[in-house]
């Protein structure tokens, strides 16, 4: 993998965490507004962490890229 390639897949990262975090709290309070009606839901927000499962899922793929794809010595 060239060092060029590195850098834009490790550019991504928190690209990505952004948008899966910004997406999961639209969800959230979605649901609260409109799924719930008239009950209360005793569970507390989870963005944060479903934005860092997927983000080290995607850091775990490059990892196994990178190290499928070694430099030739």
């Amino acid at each position: 993998m060239s060092k060029k390639a590195r850098i834009i897949y490790l550019c991504i990262a928190p690209l990505l965490f952004a948008l899966s975090w910004y997406i999961s709290h639209r969800m959230y309070t979605d649901f609260l507004q409109n799924g719930m009606g008239n009950m209360r839901y005793e569970g507390k927000e989870r963005s944060w962490m479903y934005a860092s499962v997927l983000t080290g899922l995607y850091l775990a793929v490059f990892l196994v890229i990178q190290d499928l794809y070694k430099k030739k010595s």
